[in-house]
Formats: C-alpha cells, sequence, structure tokens
C-alpha cells in the first residue's frame, strides 16, 4: 500500500490475503504411437519336390517288354549264366556282384568302424541368483521454513534487472480515464521488467490486473480500502484514482505548478510500482510467508514483519524505475520530487506503525534505485532499526 506523505491522504490498512504461488505444472503428458515392426510374409507354400502345377508328378508306368519269351534266348541266357554264377561264387565268395575295377590299382574304401566325431560341450555354469540391494528409501525434502523463504529467497540473486526501455506516459490526472491510462503504461512496462527474475527466482509469472476506483474498493481480499493496495486473491492492483485527481486540482493553483505536478507524477509512477513489488513477492512466496510470521508473533514484532514486507515492496519497485530511468526520464526534476516523497511519506501518518518510517524509506528505495538489482531489498535479514 502507499504511503502517503502530507500532500497525500494518511495510509489505510493493508488488507492483502497472502495466498501462495499457483502450482507448477509440468511437461505435457507423453504422447506419440507405439512402434510396430514391418508386417510378415506370406505363408509358406508346398514343400520341395512338388509339380509345378502343385500337384505330385504321376507315377512311371511299367514295361512289358520283359515277358516276351524266346526259347532259344531262355536257353543261351541260363548257359551264361551258370558260367558267370560259377566265376563270382569262386572270386568273392558272396552272394552279391560286385564290377571288376578296370585298373590294376586296389580300390580304396573308407573306414566304416571309426567312432563318430563329437563336438564337446563346455560345462553350463550353475545358475546363481542374483542377490537384489536394498534400495534407499527415497524422502521428499523438508519445505523451506518461512524465515528462509523471507530471507533466503531465490530473488535476491537474480542480477541486475535490465531496462525495457519504458516510457512515461502522457496523460495526466486532469480526470479519471486519463489517470487510468497512466497507471496502465506504467503497468505494462512492470510486466515487460519482471518476468524473466521471477523465474530466476522459482516463481510462475502471471501479469496482474489493475482496477482504478473511486471513493472505497470491495475486493476479494475483504473490507472497504480508503487508498491503494494490492489484493493476491484475484492479483489485483487497486488504485485510488479520486485521490490523485484531488491533488491535481489542488496543484493547477500552486505558484510553482511544475514542480507540484512533478510530484504527483512520481507519486502515482511509486505506487504502481509498489504494489507491483507486492505482486512480486506474491510470485516468489514472501507474501504468503510474510503473512504466516505476522500471525506467529505477536505486538511490535508482527508490526515488524509488516514493516519488512512494504518496505521491501518500495524498493522493488525502485528497482525498476533505477533500471528506466533515462528511456523513462525519472532524473532531474522528476527524481527530485521521487527523493522528496520518499523523505515525507511513512506510517508516522498513520494510526499503526506497519509500513516503515520516513526516517528510513529514503535508505531503501535509493538502495533499489541505484543498483537496479533486488539483492539491496533484502528488508528481512537487516537490523530492526532499518526497519523501524
Amino acid at each position: 500500500m502507499s504511503n502517503q506523505g502530507p500532500y497525500g491522504p494518511p495510509p489505510g490498512q493493508y488488507q492483502g490475503q497472502y495466498q501462495g504461488p499457483p502450482p507448477q505444472q509440468y511437461g505435457p503428458p507423453p504422447g506419440g504411437q507405439p512402434y510396430w515392426g514391418p508386417p510378415q510374409g506370406p505363408p509358406p507354400g508346398p514343400g520341395f519336390g512338388w509339380g509345378s502345377n502343385g500337384f505330385p508328378p504321376p507315377p512311371k508306368k511299367k514295361s512289358k517288354a520283359a515277358w516276351i519269351i524266346i526259347p532259344i534266348a531262355v536257353v543261351g541266357l541260363a548257359l551264361a549264366g551258370a558260367v558267370v554264377l560259377s566265376s563270382i561264387l569262386k572270386h568273392n565268395g558272396s552272394d552279391y556282384a560286385q564290377p571288376e575295377p578296370t585298373s590294376t590299382e586296389e580300390p580304396t574304401f573308407l573306414p566304416t568302424t571309426e567312432e563318430p566325431t563329437t563336438v564337446p560341450t563346455k560345462p553350463t555354469a550353475p545358475a546363481t541368483s542374483r542377490s537384489t540391494q536394498p534400495q534407499p528409501t527415497k524422502t521428499t525434502p523438508p519445505k523451506p521454513s518461512d524465515t528462509d523463504v523471507v530471507a533466503k529467497n531465490r530473488i535476491y540473486k537474480t542480477g541486475v534487472q535490465k531496462s525495457v526501455n519504458c516510457k512515461e506516459s502522457g496523460a495526466r490526472a486532469n480526470g479519471a480515464t486519463n489517470a487510468r491510462k497512466y497507471y496502465n503504461a506504467v503497468l505494462a512496462c512492470l510486466i515487460k521488467a519482471w518476468p524473466k527474475q521471477v523465474a530466476l527466482a522459482g516463481g510462475r509469472f502471471s501479469a496482474p490486473h489493475l482496477v482504478a476506483f473511486s471513493g472505497t474498493a470491495v475486493s476479494p481480499c475483504g473490507g472497504n480500502s480508503p487508498s491503494s493496495f494490492y489484493c493476491s486473491s484475484n492479483r489485483t492492483i487497486y488504485m485510488d484514482v479520486n485521490s490523485d485527481l484531488k491533488w491535481y486540482s489542488v496543484y493547477l493553483r500552486y505558484p510553482n505548478k511544475t514542480q507540484a505536478m512533478a510530484w504527483l507524477r512520481a507519486e502515482m509512477t511509486d505506487t504502481v510500482a509498489h504494489e507491483f513489488g507486492h505482486h512480486v513477492q506474491y510470485m516468489t512466496g514472501i507474501l504468503s510467508a510474510t503473512d504466516n510470521l505476522e500471525y506467529q508473533f505477536s505486538g511490535d514484532k508482527s508490526l515488524e514483519m509488516s514493516r519488512r514486507l512494504e518496505i521491501q515492496a518500495t524498493c522493488l519497485g525502485n528497482v525498476f524505475m533505477g533500471a528506466n530511468k533515462s528511456s523513462y526520464g525519472m532524473t532531474g526534476l522528476l527524481k527530485s520530487q521521487l527523493d522528496y516523497l520518499h523523505s515525507h511519506e511513512g506510517d508516522e501518518y498513520g494510526t499503526r506503525r506497519d509500513h516503515g518510517s520516513r526516517a528510513i524509506l529514503p535508505r531503501w528505495a535509493n538502495a533499489g534505485f541505484v543498483t537496479r538489482s533486488p539483492s539491496a531489498c533484502n528488508t528481512y535479514t537487516a537490523s530492526p532499526k532499518y526497519v523501524r
């Protein structure tokens, strides 16, 4: 929430209902189709030895020529057979005739009494059962404590913020429509400036909404608010447009109108950047963790946690302004009015010491502006005297 000094209304009460960052979504479900092998060939046809027409060849016919008998031939054959048979029996002593060799060399026969050759096989080692080693039980590491989330957050290690060449809007708070244009121009720059660092911090970036309200605003965070604030329940920045319209009409009558209008422009820019700082805290878990710590403590210790939160939001807002000071024109008169704003705003003007005093706010705002790095905004490890 904005802490406006003597030139603005006193701060209202912070009404954010802090929630943790949205759950992460992992990669898309696995897709793809299973691989199937090539199709098998056709079933095998008939085996070898079959005819080309698919049927076995017909059996051979037996010849009848052997049954023609001539008596003379029979007698001749009988006499010849007797001579041959007598010769064979004398030569081989066998009942089966073999043809005589045509050479004088003795025929060579392969031995038939040799034992069949067998290939020795290696003895098979007895199967041994593989012993299963006990697997260590996987344990889920404990979640970081709320104190670790706020004090050791990775946002502090994301480095210097780069310029997004943000330019100040030419609209002025001479009407509600133009005031909204001014707010939205700052918001558009912030949406471009923070995604990389939020991602490096492990958060999930989402662009917040912005509502410009008149009078009081009712939000999901509950209650009515008379001044600008951020609600994490619907990730919305609520800007009190009536306040800026009122100061614009007052400053029109100022002798040094240019300086007064520069203060209003600085205040409008700083307020949007501050409330966006709460959105950065929401996306990185700092907002929710601080809320838990506030409830754990009581009295001034609880208020101190609120001050650390609010001072850090101012610092983060000035990281953005420092990174874009050249393109935005946050130099010269506009920068001097921004410094005056920080030194004259604080919770001294309210009823609760929950936002930080004007004595220490300039220190943190300047640190963020000069370094352009969230590392300068770790209010949670600072001594209590620097967050009073």
